[in-house]
């Protein structure tokens, strides 16, 4: 073999080593693009799917409470007897339990002067003894209307009219009065030998605040305001099933 055989040998394999070293660099340099992982890809699945179904629970929440309160009434309409239907309405009726249809706020002042020594009530105004309080109370009372002793004698109804009488109890308060015990405000002027208001004082002026309350909410006609909102409510709930309703208040 010739040197010039041998030495364009040489260069070739020179030449194509070069080649592979570039190639393997080029490729050290390209970035690698990262995998997802399983972990990942199920936890994007999952979320995914979760956001899809909690929007269709609230969707579906949504709909039951526009739809449930008129398709109950609306439904009565499929009775196969007339018997049935009076029925149907009946526990409709029934089903509102305490059917609240107003609600009072206010402030009540309870106001106490007396006179005490050493903790006992004393007759006599002695210097030191006098105490002036003014207590200011908010709270407020729920009014409305007792329907769960509703029967089928309470209600009348004229098939043929389309028309309904229902006869239910007045209009009372629910509950009692609920006082807001954080937002109570004190003004006390007392001598030097009366001391602090002691629990069992406290509690008086709580059952005396009620009682102001309920007062309160009588004289502003909360009482009124209910079986009138209680009517419409009704008037509405029947008219869905196709019926008129006159509304009468027991005495």
């Amino acid at each position: 073999m010739s040197k010039h055989d041998s030495s364009g040998r040489q260069k070739k394999e020179i030449e194509l080593a070069e080649a592979q070293s570039s190639v393997t660099v080029d490729e050290l340099k390209k970035p690698k693009r990262k995998r997802k992982t399983g972990f990942w890809k199920l936890g994007l699945t999952l979320w995914s799917s979760w956001r899809k179904t909690y929007l269709f629970l609230i969707l579906l929440l949504a709909a039951a409470i526009i739809i449930l309160p008129i398709a109950g009434f609306y439904l009565i309409k499929l009775g196969s007897t007339f018997t049935e239907q009076k029925g149907a309405f009946v526990e409709q009726v029934k089903d509102l339990q305490q059917l609240t249809t107003a609600e009072a706020y206010t402030k009540v002042l309870v106001e106490r002067t007396d006179n005490e020594l050493f903790g006992q009530s004393i007759g006599v105004n002695l210097p030191g003894t006098k105490r002036n309080l003014l207590v200011v109370i908010p709270g407020s009372v729920k009014a409305g209307i007792d329907l769960s002793g509703i029967t089928e004698n309470n209600l009348k109804i004229d098939g043929k009219e389309k028309t309904a009488r229902l006869t239910v109890p007045a209009a009372e308060f629910l509950g009692g009065a609920e006082i807001y015990f954080d937002q109570v405000e004190v003004y006390s002027v007392a001598g030097f030998f009366r001391g602090k208001a002691d629990i069992e004082e406290g509690y008086e002026l709580a059952n005396e605040a009620k009682n102001l309350i309920l007062e309160e909410a009588s004289e502003q006609g909360v009482l009124q305001t209910a079986e009138r909102n209680a009517e419409k409510t009704l008037k509405d709930m029947f008219s869905f099933a196709g019926y008129e309703l006159e509304i009468e208040f027991e005495e």
